[in-house]
């Protein structure tokens, strides 16, 4: 799957901007002989099979900003969209989405030698940086077809690492979006009323997922997205239970239980099934943060929803890492869940 990561991680979907992502899935997915059609908001709708409805939702977009204004130097002053810390943003390579065309820039900020004392001791906030293009002023920056509203997302290489890590950008999601594809290819026949679904629009409120399953109306629903781990300096196992080549985590709760909350039934399903067939899980309570499964859960009725993500580090940033056998292992236990999900009672 490393060569799959590679080509998704390095296409851009920004929140609201997931074209290039949603054309590669469905052309994937029509390869493996999936029905497809695109909704309204933009998700990308596989369907394959008959009986009971299991969806599996991999959201497309990733962190980003936009344009909101050019001043008459040539600088663009900008808006995050989805939740960036600011620390991470200054002198970012970053691609503009403007019409027609892809512009680099970077964002600016001021040397740390021309700061005051008391300003290097502070994080510069996103307010006060900008996007450079390299313009000569507002009127050049217009006729690249640059305007308020622009897309805005990072530029970093997808890098193989030491010991089955990688690293790249919007591994959140495009790990989900790559087991969405790899269970396409795999699975013949699925038993089931398969739906694969690649969601618009996660990173600002889950909205994708939950116009989805709206409408599709599944049995079971499956969010397959990222999650923390433990073992690096700053973040310990008393708070992550989750660890590299662990296999996939299990989200019980969501939110601190504002979110999603895995019903006991379900649980204790997956984990024998996960037993049976030999693939190693882990558990995962997240206090902030949560994935599709949390819009999907409390749908119509309530949905029998479940939350099963890939191990990563450094997440919403420009280069997240996942080990290579977890995100294997996720797509495994999620494939053992459809195959299955027919003996469920």
């Amino acid at each position: 799957m490393k060569e799959l990561l590679k080509q998704l991680s390095e296409l851009s979907a920004p929140t609201g901007g997931e074209e290039e992502v949603a054309e590669y899935l469905a052309r994937e997915f029509r390869k493996s002989g999936f029905d497809v059609r695109r909704d309204t908001l933009g998700n990308v709708i596989a369907k394959k099979g008959k009986g009971k409805k299991v969806m599996v939702v991999a959201h497309m977009d990733e962190i980003c900003m936009a344009v909101m204004g050019i001043t008459k130097e040539g600088f663009i002053k900008f808006t995050k969209i989805g939740g960036i810390y600011d620390g991470i943003l200054g002198s970012s390579r970053v691609v503009l989405h403007a019409k027609g065309r892809k512009i680099t820039g970077i964002i600016g900020m001021k040397p740390p030698h021309l700061m005051k004392e008391e300003e290097s001791k502070k994080m510069q906030e996103s307010d006060a940086m900008y996007v450079d293009v390299g313009a000569k002023d507002k009127k050049a920056v217009e006729e690249m077809g640059i305007r308020p509203g622009t897309l805005i997302s990072f530029a970093s290489k997808f890098e193989e690492l030491n010991h089955d890590k990688v690293v790249g950008k919007a591994f959140d999601n495009r790990a989900g979006c790559a087991i969405l594809v790899e269970l396409a290819h795999e699975i013949k026949n699925p038993g089931c009323e398969l739906y694969l679904v690649g969601s618009v629009r996660e990173e600002t409120g889950l909205w994708g997922a939950g116009v989805s399953a709206f409408g599709i109306q599944p049995d079971l629903a499956i969010a397959t997205d990222v999650s923390f781990a433990s073992g690096s300096p700053d973040v310990s196992e008393d708070t992550v239970p989750v660890h590299f080549n662990g296999g996939p985590s299990l989200g019980v709760i969501e939110a601190g239980g504002r979110g999603l909350m895995m019903t006991k039934k379900l649980i204790e399903w997956i984990e024998h099934l996960a037993k049976r067939k030999k693939i190693k899980m882990q558990f995962d309570v997240i206090d902030r943060g949560a994935t599709d499964a949390s819009r999907m859960q409390y749908l119509r009725e309530g949905l029998l929803t479940a939350s099963i993500c890939v191990p990563s580090r450094y997440i919403h940033s420009q280069n997240e890492m996942i080990s290579l056998s977890d995100l294997e292992e996720t797509k495994d236990l999620i494939r053992e869940i459809i195959l299955n999900f027919d003996d469920y009672e």
